[in-house]
């Protein structure tokens, strides 16, 4: 069945960067199969002039407009001029704040940006950042004992990228790929603090990614890696590993990174709360 493809136009109008525009965005457009997105990306809007020019943008490409701004002058100006313009104007966070304040019995800040000032969250997830790219791939194993989670998996298990989301998340995040059972570090089997995650792969889609990336990067490295006799023994021996490891294994054929990372932090979380029982 062929599946006619939509594009709309989609304006994200922010007082800030616009990344959480962009996060709700894309998990809205993921319900609708076949719909694309040709996305107008506004941020730091918080002057009249400026939205001036977002407006002049909507009038010209007309289409879904999503907003998170916190002047109401400006929310009035933007709201005022889609309707006239019988375009949908949705405030993406507005009922989320007005639930917390109630819950709270708070009233908010209005402080434009606050959720990117440089406080002592920002510093540690940059070095959350900083210790993961420098411990990407099995390098810095000696100081593994300091990340918050470490994956050890075979190649193409995505590891790499689902280190590096968990950091933006503020975890040290440490991944170490599986060649043989001789060439992972001692000092693994020695942590206590950090969550250890085997990642696994069905072998035949293995196979393919490693296929496609060899014919992107125009390089042969042996036929071990892409034979499926050799790639299932090499995940079986991975699984040798994890058991004698105790740790939780997770299958990522069919899985995103973001729902990976998802999975893991709900295991840091599981085990973090387990220690506190004991």
């Amino acid at each position: 069945m062929t599946i006619n493809k939509k594009t709309i136009n989609l304006h994200l109008v922010s007082d800030s960067t616009g990344e959480t525009l962009s996060s709700v965005a894309r998990a809205v457009l993921s319900q609708f199969e076949g719909v694309e997105s040709n996305d107008l990306i506004w941020p730091l809007v918080r002057t009249k002039p400026q939205l001036d020019r977002v407006l002049e943008s909507i009038a010209k490409h007309p289409g879904v407009v999503l907003y998170t701004i916190l002047h109401d002058d400006l929310i009035e100006e933007l709201r005022k001029e889609c309707f006239r313009l019988q375009v949908p104007c949705i405030p993406v966070l507005s009922h989320i704040i007005a639930e917390f304040s109630n819950f709270l019995n708070m009233n908010i800040s209005h402080t434009v940006g606050r959720q990117h000032l440089l406080d002592g969250e920002y510093f540690s997830r940059v070095e959350a950042i900083s210790y993961t790219l420098t411990h990407d791939d099995g390098q810095s194993s000696w100081d593994l004992y300091d990340a918050d989670i470490v994956i050890v998996g075979v190649s193409r298990t995505s590891k790499s990228p689902t280190s590096v989301y968990l950091s933006c998340r503020g975890f040290k995040t440490a991944n170490i790929p599986f060649v043989s059972l001789e060439t992972i570090p001692n000092s693994i089997f020695e942590l206590k603090k950090p969550l250890i995650v085997g990642l696994i792969i069905n072998p035949e889609k293995l196979v393919q990614i490693r296929q496609s990336r060899l014919a992107l990067i125009g390089k042969d490295i042996g036929n071990d890696y892409i034979d499926i006799e050799a790639v299932k023994e090499e995940i079986a021996e991975s699984r040798k590993l994890f058991t004698k490891l105790c740790c939780p294994v997770i299958d990522v054929t069919k899985r995103s990174v973001e729902e990976t990372s998802a999975k893991i932090i709900h295991l840091l979380q599981e085990k973090k709360l387990k220690e506190k029982t004991l």
